[in-house]
């Protein structure tokens, strides 16, 4: 999804907060500066969950009070990759 934070003190701590509270892992989280003299950040997200489980949407709604008005997107939902959902393990080297 996308989003853009309301132009305060603290207001991407205030607008991620959501998802610490209600258990949802944020796996990417861009930023990108825009407008014409590129003042505002706009931020990318992708998290494990479906908006339709109530913890993500709960956080979802908190993520919109501390956005800009109509300024989040939803961009859609994709499953999880397998190495993800596996888990990452470091490889090891030959010999160890």
């Amino acid at each position: 999804f996308l989003f853009r934070v309301r132009s305060r003190p603290a207001a991407l701590y205030k607008a991620l907060g959501g998802f610490a509270t209600n258990g949802i892992n944020i796996v990417k989280l861009e930023s990108y500066l825009s407008g014409a003299r590129f003042e505002q950040a706009q931020f990318y997200a992708e998290v494990e969950g479906h908006p339709e489980q109530r913890a993500l949407h709960l956080a979802l709604e908190e993520l919109e009070f501390f956005s800009e008005k109509d300024e989040l997107k939803m961009l859609g939902t994709f499953p999880v990759n397998p190495f993800r959902r596996k888990g990452w393990e470091a490889p090891t080297r030959p010999g160890t």
